[in-house]
């Protein structure tokens, strides 16, 4: 309060005053705080470069509190909005209208079971495949750990026919078996365990294959296409055509008749007497009969013949036409142009 030895009376009383009217308005209460339990919310809002007086406490504790509340009505806000409701996806075990703890919680469960799933196929990954960048020396490293061979059959693929135009002298025995280097690699003739490629090309299975449903160009339910199973044949190198495989079609004919037999006619004069007149030649040999003369007919061989009117009689002529056959019955070429080479296989 200032107070010393010696003042007068009236300061004494007018400083009492003073620090009791500071008192009462908390101006006159100095605070010593330690700087270390102010947080700071609170050490923002106190005056700077002077004491502390109660009010200077009181009212940052007043900006503090406001503060706080409206950061509280702004959380409220934010934790009613986080109520939801939520759309949950892949979530399991809550709904869209779960509280905001169940749906957290449910999160972290999927988080993790991710995170399980995603450790295991990089495991998977890092165990089976390899970067595209790496492969060149993995293989490199791998053909130097194997050392140097000339065995062909490490460069095929097993049980897979290739062709082959190379010579089979000394690479080949009698069965069709590769030998030296050719070891495991056989000639396709049947032996060995090999398909009989010789004079045949290869046809896709219909049968065992799966898939959809066939084309009816192969379908071997519509008439007329084989069924191939693994190993299967059909086909023929010439085909010779039956009666309902060629064209409908004609044959046209011409007959021509020579008729060769002759009418007899006798002519008859007053006398009886006549020469006899054939049908080659009527008009000429009639004249010798007279004017009027009377016709009777004879039959060839006969020396005489009955006199009278008479007419020849009309044959029956019977012709029959005969259509030659033609055509040899070969077979036709079935088979497309091609070229030759020898199939081959490894089996291991």
């Amino acid at each position: 309060m200032g107070i010393q030895t010696g003042d007068s009376l009236s300061y004494v009383e007018q400083a009492l005053i003073g620090f009791l009217t500071s008192t009462l308005d908390g101006t006159g209460i100095k605070l010593v705080i330690d700087p270390d339990i102010i947080c700071e919310i609170i050490n923002k809002n106190l005056v700077e470069c002077e004491d502390l007086t109660l009010v200077n406490v009181i009212n940052a504790l007043i900006k503090a509190v406001c503060e706080l509340d409206t950061r509280v009505t702004a959380l409220e806000d934010d934790f009613a909005a986080l109520e939801g409701p939520y759309t949950i996806g892949c979530l399991t075990g809550v709904t869209s209208t779960s509280g905001t703890h169940a749906i957290l919680q449910a999160t972290i469960t999927k988080l993790c079971s991710v995170e399980v799933a995603l450790n295991a196929l990089a495991l998977n990954v890092s165990t089976n495949y390899v970067k595209l960048a790496d492969l060149n020396s993995l293989i490199a490293s791998y053909l130097a750990s194997v050392g140097t061979t000339t065995k062909y059959y490490n460069r095929m693929v097993p049980y897979a026919v290739v062709e082959y135009y190379g010579p089979l002298t000394g690479n080949f025995d009698a069965t069709g078996a590769g030998l030296g280097d050719w070891e495991k690699i056989y000639l396709c003739n049947g032996n060995n365990g090999t398909p009989d490629k010789r004079g045949r090309v290869p046809v896709g299975a219909t049968t065992g294959m799966g898939g959809g449903a066939l084309n009816p160009a192969v379908d071997p339910a519509v008439a007329g296409n084989p069924a191939y199973a693994l190993l299967g044949t059909a086909g023929s190198n010439t085909v010779t055509l039956s009666p309902t495989q060629i064209p409908a079609h004609s044959h046209s004919a011409t007959a021509t008749v020579v008729d060769n037999h002759y009418h007899f006619v006798a002519a008859s004069d007053s006398t009886g007497s006549c020469d006899i007149i054939t049908s080659t030649d009527p008009v000429a040999r009639a004249g010798s009969c007279g004017t009027n003369p009377a016709y009777e007919l004879r039959k060839s061989g006969e020396t005489t013949a009955t006199l009278g009117k008479s007419s020849g009689a009309q044959g029956t002529i019977d012709v029959s036409v005969a259509i030659g056959s033609t055509g040899g019955g070969l077979a036709h070429s079935n088979y497309q142009p091609g070229l030759g080479c020898y199939y081959i296989m490894y089996i291991p």
